[in-house]
């Protein structure tokens, strides 16, 4: 009676969702208009709630599908649906989502995510029973990842290979290729993928008859998902181990059962639901608990197949039995003979039929190959004998030709070497006018190209710390000491001064961040916020390294940009920096509570044009959603 899922590996990214970064983008997802934005943010929403809410991610990624102007987010997003329907067992609806994403990639010429779509491909295949078919594919596919270096992705692929093995009973070779992937799963900490590979590889070494490591590989797989509240893989998990004590400790095994019962009716994975009610019903048969057994073998009956359908009317017809119910234990004894009947009679057929089949295709095959060769024969004398006529009419025209062209030629060259040389008197005075013109023009772009950064360096370096020592000027309350007033004050102005200096000896031209950009942000941030005018927020929600420095300045001038817009344009008391870091990408958000303007009009000022140069110069992408009294929200996104 015992099923054991295995758990297929589809091509993805690792993300940590976390719910404050969820309610992040939730908000701003609410105030966001432009339908770009918008489809970016379901898309991300869709992706978090990938182990959280099935359903809510679906809808998430239904909302991005409605906007297929960008064909990068119209195939990330058909990949999501196809990852939704995947885990909630609709193949052929993920089949169809999987391949139009591949379409789209393909059209763009970006093979390396079509190759990665193949491995989500091969996984439905590997779902559908196609096992020979899938180790082929995804072979292949692993040898393309190898050559590229990819280990993550060759990864992937030997875990749907080991599970293909598995499913053929070659448990070795099962066992090789799971242990090939786990190793680059726990070398890269890929909590996820270990979540995968974990449970295949505990019913590979249960199959091959070696209990104690299976049962040590589901507890090492239980503390994991545990660590990370995963309950899908939990439920799979229990439904196994459950299995596994199915004959030897009826009492823990329908404590698995009911737990993945229960977690599978939670998170409403209909896919091997039955398996499950069937063994628990199996259990309960066991315990002559056998209301509680027909109850649960009722309700796998619709859903369970083949020789699992076989099997659970045996067990009815015990449980009618047990009950003294004996018509109806006699029903459900003939249905499971008649079954069984019909199922090797259905396989002695198909044996049959293919060996029919292949003796029939084989003898058509002979005599196709012997008429295709006849014809290639005679057409081959045919293009022969017309090929030889065509070649000599085309030998003696070419030669007819050739001797024309040749007296044409000489008379020809004679001309153009006259006209040569007056060409070639005339481009060596315009070369001499030309380099004379291009030094000049050099010279004038360096003078330009100077001013243009020290004007920069002087509008980024000491515009901050200007506006700053405005307010705190602003700030000043008679009430308050004026010594520790006069201390703020000739701290700033100290600052402001030595910026000067080093400017003029061209020392500082571009910042110094020494502490790291966090640190630098916190405290400019303190700076602004001792005026009492404005508080600024600075949050570091999980940016735990350095950033390489020449990206730091550049980074941390347009938050010195954004801060002084606030403290000069807004007319903000709060505003908050946070940083997150996502898939190799910094998350900056600047947020204000100040009176907004309208982006559309105010696209001149040197401050947005600086911040928008700078985002470009680090190929950072720069959201700005603003309007006139509800405040500005700047999203950066950088790669690095």
């Amino acid at each position: 009676m015992k099923r054991f899922a295995y758990i297929f590996l589809l091509a993805t990214s690792v993300v940590c969702a976390q719910q404050e970064k969820i309610d992040s983008l939730s908000t701003l997802l609410q105030s966001t208009t432009d339908r770009f934005e918008k489809a970016k943010l379901n898309l991300i929403l869709a992706n978090l709630h990938e182990r959280i809410d099935l359903n809510k991610g679906k809808a998430f990624a239904y909302e991005a599908f409605k906007y297929k102007e960008n064909d990068s987010i119209l195939a990330e997003t058909n990949n999501q649906l196809g990852r939704f329907h995947f885990f909630t067992a609709q193949l052929d609806s993920a089949s169809h989502y999987f391949e139009a994403a591949k379409t789209i990639l393909k059209e763009n010429n970006d093979d390396q995510r079509a190759a990665i779509i193949n491995i989500s491909l091969g996984a439905i295949q590997l779902r559908q029973g196609n096992y020979e078919n899938t180790i082929k594919i995804l072979t292949e596919s692993a040898s393309y990842f190898e050559d590229t270096n990819d280990e993550l992705n060759a990864a992937k692929c030997y875990s749907n290979i080991s599970s293909a093995f598995a499913e053929l009973d070659n448990y070795d070779k099962a066992i090789e290729y799971s242990e090939k992937a786990l190793t680059v799963f726990n070398k890269n900490k890929l909590i996820p993928f270990q979540l995968i590979t974990l449970p295949n590889l505990a019913t590979q070494y249960f199959k091959k008859g070696d209990t104690l490591r299976a049962i040590g590989y589901y507890n090492n797989a239980e503390a994991v998902a545990k660590s990370v509240n995963d309950k899908r893989s939990l439920s799979l998990i229990y439904n196994n181990l459950g299995n596994i004590y199915l004959e030897s400790d009826i009492e823990k095994s329908e404590a698995y059962l009911e737990d993945a019962l229960q977690l599978k009716t939670e998170l409403n994975l209909t896919k091997g639901i039955e398996i499950t009610k069937s063994n628990l019903g199996y259990v309960h048969l066991k315990k002559e608990d056998y209301n509680k057994a027909i109850t649960l073998l009722e309700e796998a009956k619709p859903v369970v197949k083949g020789k699992q359908l076989s099997t659970l009317y045996t067990n009815l017809s015990k449980s009618y039995k047990g009950q003294n119910n004996y018509p109806k234990a006699l029903e459900y004894s003939e249905k499971a003979k008649q079954l069984n009947d019909s199922l090797l009679s259905a396989e002695n057929q198909n044996t049959i039929l293919d060996i029919q089949t292949k003796y029939e295709t084989e003898k058509k095959e002979k005599e196709i190959l012997q008429l295709q060769t006849d014809n290639l024969e005679a057409n081959y004398k045919r293009r022969q004998n017309r090929n030889l006529l065509f070649g000599t009419l085309v030998a003696l025209v070419a030669a007819i030709f050739g001797l024309y062209m040749l007296f044409k030629n000489t008379k020809r060259k004679r001309i153009i070497m006259e006209q040569n040389l007056t060409i070639q008197e005339q481009n060596f005075n315009q070369l001499l006018k030309s380099q004379e013109l291009e030094g000049i023009d050099a010279i004038l772009d360096a003078q330009e190209q100077e001013r243009t950064k020290m004007a920069a360096d002087l509008h980024d370096n000491l515009g901050s710390k200007v506006a700053t020592l405005k307010l705190y000027l602003e700030s000043y309350d008679e009430k308050e000491e004026f010594s520790n007033f006069y201390t703020k004050l000739k701290s700033l102005m100290g600052d402001t001064y030595t910026e000067i200096r080093n400017i003029s000896k061209n020392k500082n031209f571009g910042a110094h961040i020494n502490k790291g950009l966090i640190p630098s942000t916190k405290s400019i941030a303190k700076q602004i916020s001792d005026t009492k005018k404005i508080d600024i927020k600075v949050i570091n929600v999980d940016v735990k390294n350095r950033i390489e420095n020449t990206l730091e300045i550049q980074i941390f001038r347009i938050i010195q940009e954004l801060l002084t817009n606030i403290i000069k344009h807004a007319n903000a008391t709060e505003a908050v920096v946070q940083f997150s870091e996502d898939d190799n990408t910094l998350n900056i958000i600047v947020e204000d509570n100040g009176k907004g303007f309208d982006i559309k009009k105010q696209r001149s000022g040197m401050g947005l044009t600086n911040i928008e140069k700078r985002a470009e110069k680090i190929n950072a992408e720069l959201v700005i959603d603003a309007s006139e009294g509800n405040g500005t929200t700047v999203i950066l996104n950088i790669p690095l």
